[in-house]
């Protein structure tokens, strides 16, 4: 006890004292071994766990850190933090740490941490957004200093996708500082340590000095700012002003390639485009008429969105969440025909023949092109009489609200969870807090399908789900995006993930 004290006090003592060197180090750095990056917009949690969305992964996965990760070199699971991992049965779950890795405030990173890490984890109230990893999840069992057993409630098929998503925290300095300034001042055993967060302005992090692996070569320093507007980001790479610069609209892309100092990256994204078409009884619209959501989706032109807007980069999806490559995928199943007379007539047999007024809520920043395409729908829906009132949400306000319903009863949205359909599917689950659809049946089916170890009958419960969804109609699929990412061409060994991560794994400046 005297000794985990002891630590503690050493390990909180550095960390503050790590904070308090900002300014004397905030010019220490030359430029040319530091790697500015350009997102979307700043994050609002560095913590990992306490979020979803890849602008905040993306800094703060670079200082806390995975069990394991699926590297987008190999698509392989590799060890990070853990070294290996192994079923000791259908619901025991044994995993390997790496030996002799430290935090950077001196805390081990043993089976303590991540026993700690993983009660967390499966705190609904601390981290919502990994509530649908974590619900599996039983009891933690510590073997010895660096084994630890998780026991799961029932067999979990994705289980080493969800030992991608725990990021292990040092127990000491969260139980001091709470999990809310934590994932402002966040310690963990990255290659880097946070230096600065001006809000809105700049994320500055300096290499880890005590690095269990290795780091990025030729990188001291790395700044994350916050860039909304698509154009700009392409400039500012362009200028020099930044090194790389993420989520790139189509249309910078050919002038991007073309400069020798510079080099274009497209990744397939796994993020899925849709509409939110809420069927919940408390968003009151016309939209809790079934004909009425098949209206709009008969009036939505995804092969022209894709043509004109993406230069037929993006994949139209074949009218279910699901992408072709994965599991419970479902052929049998067509999109909606772009047809306007045929929505015409199902807004006249509804009760609407002359259309509707609705707001339509869009991110203003959140994606590459997203108020375009919005703007393009809003067009296609006013020719069949749904006039759309256009309410820009910036980026921390539009994920406020989807994380609490208030996106309804019309809105436009991208989501990439890992690849594998439970966690897509399940998005759509009653007590999910994205859903806008309630469904004992499609529960039941989720349900089945997250424990179900048969492939073929996993597949067959997950194609009933799309099947489902397709019938209730309380999304239009749209489509899947390809990223596009510019970088200096002293960056090397640059792949971001179809799910918009940039790891720093690999990397090196030249």
């Amino acid at each position: 006890m005297r000794g985990s004290l002891r630590a503690f006090a050493i390990g909180f003592a550095a960390s503050l004292l790590a904070f308090a060197a900002v300014a004397a180090n905030a010019q220490s750095v030359p430029r040319n071994r530091t790697l500015v990056v350009a997102q979307n917009f700043d994050p609002q949690s560095l913590w990992p766990n306490g979020t979803t969305a890849s602008t905040n992964l993306n800094p703060g996965g670079a200082i806390v850190e995975p069990l394991f990760w699926v590297n987008p070199r190999t698509s392989q699971l590799e060890p990070l933090l853990a070294t290996a991992f192994k079923m000791d049965s259908p619901t025991a779950y044994r995993v390997e740490l790496r030996k002799g890795v430290s935090f950077s405030n001196g805390e081990p990173m043993n089976a303590d941490a991540l026993v700690h890490t993983l009660k967390v984890f499966v705190d609904g109230a601390v981290t919502p957004a990994y509530a649908l990893y974590s619900t599996p999840l039983d009891r933690f069992e510590k073997i010895d200093d660096h084994t630890v057993v998780i026991h799961t409630k029932n067999p979990y098929p994705a289980m080493a996708l969800v030992l991608t998503q725990i990021h292990v925290i040092p127990p000491a300095y969260w139980q001091q500082v709470g999990h809310a300034k934590f994932a402002q001042q966040p310690v963990g055993t990255g290659p880097f340590k946070l230096t600065e967060w001006v809000k809105d302005d700049r994320v500055v992090m300096d290499r880890n000095p005590n690095y269990w692996g290795t780091a990025p070569k030729g990188v001291e320093r790395v700044i994350w700012k916050p860039v909304p507007d698509d154009t700009a980001r392409a400039v500012g790479l362009e200028t020099g002003e930044y090194d790389i610069a993420a989520s790139l609209a189509v249309g910078a892309a050919p002038r991007i390639q073309g400069q020798p100092n510079l080099q274009l990256v497209s990744v397939d994204s796994y993020r899925v485009f849709n509409m939110i078409l809420s069927t919940l009884p408390k968003h009151q619209s016309p939209l809790l008429d079934k004909r009425v959501r098949y209206a709009i989706n008969h009036a939505i032109d995804s092969d022209a969105i894709v043509k004109n807007l993406f230069f037929g980069k993006a994949r139209v999806l074949q009218g279910q969440l699901l992408r072709k490559q994965q599991l419970g995928f479902d052929p049998d199943i067509k999109g909606y025909a772009f047809d306007p007379e045929k929505a015409k007539a199902l807004l006249r047999e509804a009760g609407f023949p002359n259309g509707f007024d609705i707001d339509f809520k869009i991110p203003s920043g959140r994606y590459a092109q997203d108020r375009e395409v919005c703007e393009a729908i809003a067009g296609m829906l006013a020719k069949v009489g749904i006039r759309t009132k256009i309410v820009a949400l910036e980026g921390g306000e539009f994920l406020r609200q989807l994380r609490v319903q208030e996106l309804g009863p019309l809105s436009f949205v991208g989501l990439a969870p890992p690849d594998d359909p439970h966690f897509q599917l399940s998005q759509y689950r009653s007590d999910w807090r994205y859903t806008f659809i309630q469904s004992a049946e499609l529960d039941r089916l989720i349900d089945e399908g997250v424990k179900e170890t048969d492939v073929a009958k996993r597949g067959a419960l997950y194609r009933q789900a799309s099947r489902l969804l397709h019938e209730e109609a309380p999304t239009v699929p749209l489509f899947l995006g390809v990223d596009f990412y510019g970088a200096s061409s002293r960056v090397k060994g640059l792949l971001p993930t179809g799910d918009q991560r940039i790891y720093l794994y690999g990397l090196s400046l030249e």
